[in-house]
């Protein structure tokens, strides 16, 4: 349902002003583009542009802007509130996004929106010592730090298996929560398992959308994992269920560069396990050095794609990804992780609007270039081959998370705190997982390179 945006400016606050927040300058990132590139014309109308479109959120009857703000890079009161002024309505947030920065963003900024206009959605991880009275807990002050009496959906924060829809604990203190009007709807988020433990994605939505108890979901879509998730999609239509897109941009690592005579601690740390092993240096260094040649030579394969869209960043990319999702009348929100005003500038002029045809081709382009190399989240396809029993799936998120959203730090602590291990026992592996992957990821090589960046 298209409508003109509702949102009047309250506090009349211009760009210029949002920038002064706080008496912070809010630090922005910079999309150059070449003469006539698919993204110019965006950006040239971008600061005035506001929210165009607003879709029935599912059972929930509320009506949310085509974009959203996803909450994990949100510190800033200011980027919530210039978003409510160009028309965004939907937030997304957790308790452990930034440690509760992100809630307290969107509670300092509460004080300039309309409470009715504006859809609130966290989260909680659910840990088997929780109680009805520790979610009872969390949820107030869930909502203390979000200055609000009330919370639109209350979520179970990365769900991994169809078991745990089950939640008795959760279900039952939702229940009280509703009934003491402190939530209006509940839902979860979904990345996919965790290894050989759990469910894919597809399971875990599919059992979901029978359920019936779930009100709205948050999980990963984009053009590289369409199949799926417009399964996924078509089921939760069929049921009246909230969708809520993240992950919209898939990417791929970058390879490392390997000097023998000045190796990374990673890569001596490689030749140091081959050599105890029985190989000799020599052995193990031209061991690595064909992997990184491989990395090379699957990052090499991109170069006819980038020159023949003159691509010349990744903004660029990740913009039509985005305006892809967000165009899908069955996704009712797309969520956009904000931590600047550049990036509202940036995305708000895709609302309501369609693809044209030379970002068609990119995507189209892009993906039989891509298809080897991304990891699709939720998928728990090779998880049966790994001996080790690794969760190839959360590492690659973990990477996905330090190379495609400049999350450094959150990736290495969620690596570091891996309790199954980590990718360094694929080093020496015989490698039981080539072969496993549908798509050709070349699994060893591409966990080698994540261990390598979330073990700086």
């Amino acid at each position: 349902m298209e409508k003109e945006s509702r949102h009047s400016n309250q506090s009349g606050i211009s760009r210029r002003g949002f920038l002064s927040v706080g008496g912070a300058a809010v630090a922005g990132t910079t999309l150059s583009m070449r003469p006539g590139s698919v993204v110019e014309g965006r950006e040239r109308q971008g600061g005035g542009a506001k929210i165009r479109k607003y879709k029935t959120l599912g059972r929930t009857g509320f009506e949310v802007s085509d974009l959203a703000v996803g909450g994990v890079p949100l510190r800033n009161t200011a980027v919530v509130r210039y978003a409510y002024e160009k028309g965004i309505n939907y937030f997304d947030v957790a308790e452990r996004y930034s440690g509760g920065a992100a809630e307290e963003a969107v509670g300092e900024a509460m004080q300039f929106m309309d409470r009715s206009k504006i859809f609130i959605t966290t989260k909680i991880g659910m840990g088997n010592n929780d109680t009805v009275e520790t979610v009872l807990d969390r949820c107030g002050q869930c909502l203390a730090r979000m200055k609000t009496d009330y919370i639109d959906a209350f979520y179970m924060h990365g769900i991994g298996s169809v078991e745990a829809l089950n939640n008795p604990v959760f279900h039952a203190a939702t229940d009280r929560l509703k009934a003491d009007g402190k939530i209006k709807f509940i839902g979860f988020s979904c990345h996919g398992p965790r290894g050989n433990r759990g469910d894919s994605m597809e399971d875990v939505l599919l059992a979901a959308a029978e359920d019936g108890r779930f009100d709205q979901v948050l999980y990963v879509y984009n053009f590289m994992n369409r199949e799926v998730g417009d399964k996924i999609l078509a089921a939760l239509k069929a049921k009246n269920i909230g969708t809520t897109a993240m992950k919209t941009a898939p990417g791929m690592l970058r390879p490392t560069p390997f000097d023998p005579e000045n190796p990374t601690e990673q890569q001596t740390q490689y030749i140091d396990r081959m050599v105890s092993r029985g190989r000799s240096r020599e052995q193990a260094i031209t061991g690595l050095r064909r992997q990184i040649e491989r990395q090379h030579e699957t990052y090499q394969n991109t170069r006819p794609f980038i020159e023949k869209y003159g691509i010349e960043t990744e903004e660029q990319l990740r913009l039509a990804s985005i305006h892809w999702v967000a165009q899908n009348p069955d996704m009712h929100t797309t969520c956009v992780g904000m931590n600047d005003l550049d990036i509202i500038d940036k995305i708000v002029p895709l609302s309501g609007t369609t693809l044209s045809p030379a970002d068609e081709a990119l995507l189209s382009d892009y993906e039989t270039v891509l298809n080897d190399k991304y990891c699709r989240h939720g998928c728990n396809i090779c998880a049966d081959a790994c001996p080790n029993g690794l969760p190839v799936s959360t590492i690659m998120r973990y990477a996905y998370y330090f190379e495609c959203q400049g999350r450094e730090k959150d990736a290495m602590l969620e690596y570091a705190a891996l309790d199954e291990g980590d990718a360094s026992l694929c080093i020496g592996c015989h490698a039981p997982c080539s072969g496993a992957c549908p798509y050709g990821i070349d699994i060893q090589s591409t966990m080698l390179q994540a261990h390598s960046l979330l073990t700086l």
